[in-house]
C-alpha cells in the first residue's frame, strides 16, 4: 500500500513524461486451466528510466473440466525499470493485480482476489510513435497463481 502511494505521488510531481497506449494478447498458464486473453495497456514515464504500466485483460472462457468453464478479468499495475539503449529495451517488472474469476457464467466475475506480479519484458521501438513488446510475468494470487506470457503493440500519445 505504501509503495503504491509513493508511486502515485511521484507521478503527480514528475514532469509530464512519455505516454503510450496499445493492446495485446496474453495466455494464462496454470496446471488447472489455460486460457487466451485480450487486453488494453497504458504506460506513463515517471522518470527517465522508470515508468508505471497498467493493463486490463479479459481471459476468455475455457473448459477446466466437463462441469466447469472458467473466465478471468485481470487489472494489473506494474512498475518497470528500463535497461538498454536506442530502440531496444528490456525491463524487470513488479506490481499488483486485481483478479476476477467466474465459473460457468458470462458476465460479472463471481470471485475477486488481490495478488502480485513479478516478471520481465522487452520492447522494440519501430519509430518514435510505434513499438512492440513481449512480457513474461508470474501472478501470485491465492488459489489462482499462474504464468502469463503477453505480446502486443503500443502507440505514443
Amino acid at each position: 500500500m505504501i509503495a503504491c502511494m509513493m508511486l502515485f505521488s511521484t507521478a503527480m510531481f514528475a514532469e509530464k513524461g512519455d505516454m503510450w497506449l496499445g493492446g495485446g494478447f496474453s495466455y494464462g498458464l496454470s496446471s488447472d486451466y489455460k486460457n487466451f486473453g485480450i487486453g488494453v495497456k497504458g504506460q506513463y514515464e515517471l522518470l527517465e528510466k522508470f515508468r508505471a504500466d497498467a493493463m486490463v485483460t479479459y481471459f476468455f472462457r475455457h473448459e477446466v473440466s466437463e462441469e466447469i468453464k472458467a473466465s478471468f478479468f485481470d487489472i494489473s499495475i506494474n512498475a518497470q525499470y528500463l535497461f538498454g539503449e536506442d530502440d531496444f529495451h528490456y525491463y524487470p517488472l513488479a506490481g499488483f493485480t486485481f483478479l476476477g474469476y467466474s465459473e460457468n457464467a458470462v458476465g460479472f466475475p463471481s470471485e475477486f482476489k488481490f495478488g502480485y506480479n513479478l516478471g520481465a519484458g522487452a520492447e522494440y521501438n519501430f519509430s518514435d510513435k510505434v513499438k512492440v513488446y513481449g512480457e513474461l510475468k508470474y501472478q501470485i494470487v491465492t488459489d489462482r497463481s499462474r504464468l502469463i506470457p503477453s505480446i502486443g503493440v503500443m502507440f505514443a500519445l
